[in-house]
């Protein structure tokens, strides 16, 4: 078998017009489009593999990629022509050469997701695909109150949403979880070893349930201890969601930053 080369990819994406990461015959997707843009490069076998498999409508800023090409490409010029061929909804960061073993997924040590809300009595205009409009004013004291129990080893099968892929093992950590505000403008900011499906949306939508209102911050430790999805807030929608960075093996975890609210 001829060997393979590996690339380390960084790549961003608008993802309003994407039906998820995932490649998918018959819509449009990430790692379909990586792929399509990939395969006008070369003649050879191509393989595009995510750290993480973003929804319909969820947004990067840092999602890591292998591409694994039968052709060698210099990595200065294989993230120029991407760039070049690729739409105009997403961006080639970065690109350099892989170890072989390296991989996005089994990898990475930890991911830090941004949530963004525009939280005003007016919809915002020209941010409608990048962010979540909740009218109320949002308690922030009260969601960094119920955020706390929430940091640290736990077993996150509340916060989930079954799929077919639903892995059996819950058990994940966050490192950090923590709301902040400027102006109408909030954002919440997580970081963990590891997601299960729809976990960062779950905790957003639950969170902000919490600055509403509706329920008191003290419920986010009798939800985690239930296990039971039913128990948490809807969803937040998926159009505030980014995957802002990943970090692998030998590589200092992410950190909140208290000021980005704009990716």
């Amino acid at each position: 078998m001829q060997k393979l080369h590996s690339y380390r990819l960084v790549i961003a994406y608008d993802g309003t017009e994407f039906r998820g990461w995932m490649d998918n015959d018959g819509v449009r997707t990430v790692q379909g489009e990586l792929k399509e843009a990939l395969q006008v490069l070369t003649d050879g076998s191509v393989e595009v593999e995510g750290s993480s498999r973003t929804d319909t409508g969820v947004h990067a800023r840092g999602q890591l990629v292998r591409v694994r090409l039968q052709d060698f490409i210099d990595p200065e010029s294989l993230q120029r022509s991407l760039q070049g061929i690729t739409p105009k909804d997403i961006e080639v960061v970065s690109c350099q050469i892989a170890d072989a073993k390296w991989h996005p997924r089994f990898s990475a040590i930890g991911k830090r997701y941004l949530y963004r809300i525009m939280n005003s009595p007016r919809r915002p205009l020209f941010q409608d695909q990048t962010c979540w409009w909740v009218r109320p004013e949002l308690d922030l004291e009260a969601m960094n109150n119920a955020a706390l129990p929430l940091i640290g080893q736990h077993d996150f099968a509340a916060f989930r949403t079954r799929s077919k892929d639903e892995p059996v093992e819950t058990v994940r950590t966050i490192y950090e979880l923590r709301v902040d505000r400027a102006g109408d403008r909030v954002w919440i900011q997580v970081v963990g070893d590891g997601f299960l499906y729809r976990m960062v949306r779950n905790l957003v939508g639950t969170l902000v349930e919490v600055g509403r209102g509706f329920r008191d911050a003290s419920e986010s430790i009798e939800i985690l201890e239930s296990r039971d999805r039913q128990r948490a807030g809807v969803a937040a929608p998926p159009q505030g969601l980014f995957l802002m960075e990943v970090a692998c093996e030998g590589e200092a975890l992410p950190s909140t930053l208290p000021g980005e609210f704009y990716p």
